[in-house]
């Protein structure tokens, strides 16, 4: 019998460890999944802020256009009344490549939103209890080595599965099954 308690304890060990790794790892991975979520958010804001500022840019640019050119214009009227006439022209192919970099970049933008868009919906790992066999006799208990060296029958350690779930009610996929060995 004293040989079982030893063997026991040892098992004990490792299969404790086994079980509080899993509590462990089902933690972060809830952590990591509201970190996903909240990355995924906030990407979107700054996706969504990078097109406004995008826009605001162009319109911008134009507008410096419409400009250079109007003054152009009034340069070139001034010219024969004026002394002093400045050398100026507006810049049409600098503007022209300025807008084909500007629509050259919202492109690429569009493009990597477009191609890496991950799924709307994180799954989460869950842990998923497992009915492993019956429940222990009660004759089982009463014997005194039993209670002596507190032997039971992994009665407080959880068995449980890690279920992959894609939202409370859809079950996607188990990854292992923790099962005590003895």
């Amino acid at each position: 019998m004293s040989v079982m308690a030893d063997v026991y304890s040892s098992r004990r060990r490792v299969i404790v460890s086994r079980y509080v790794s899993e509590l462990k790892f089902v933690e972060r991975a809830d952590v990591l999944t509201r970190n996903l979520t909240f990355l995924r958010k906030q990407s979107a804001a700054l996706a969504q802020k990078l097109n406004d500022l995008s826009g605001h840019v162009e319109e911008q640019v134009e507008e410096l256009y419409r400009t250079e050119v109007d003054l152009d214009m009034k340069l070139r009227t001034c010219r024969g009344t004026c002394r002093v006439a400045l050398p100026f022209s507006a810049d049409h192919h600098g503007f022209e490549s300025l807008q084909t970099d500007l629509k050259v970049t919202a492109q690429r933008v569009r493009q990597k939103h477009e191609a890496a868009a991950p799924p709307m919906k994180t799954p989460q790992i869950k842990l998923q209890p497992s009915d492993v066999g019956p429940v222990p006799s009660v004759e089982y208990r009463t014997i005194p080595a039993v209670r002596t060296e507190l032997l039971n029958l992994f009665e407080d350690v959880g068995v449980n599965q890690l279920v992959l779930e894609l939202n409370e009610s859809a079950e996607l996929h188990t990854l292992s099954s923790a099962e005590p060995e003895t």
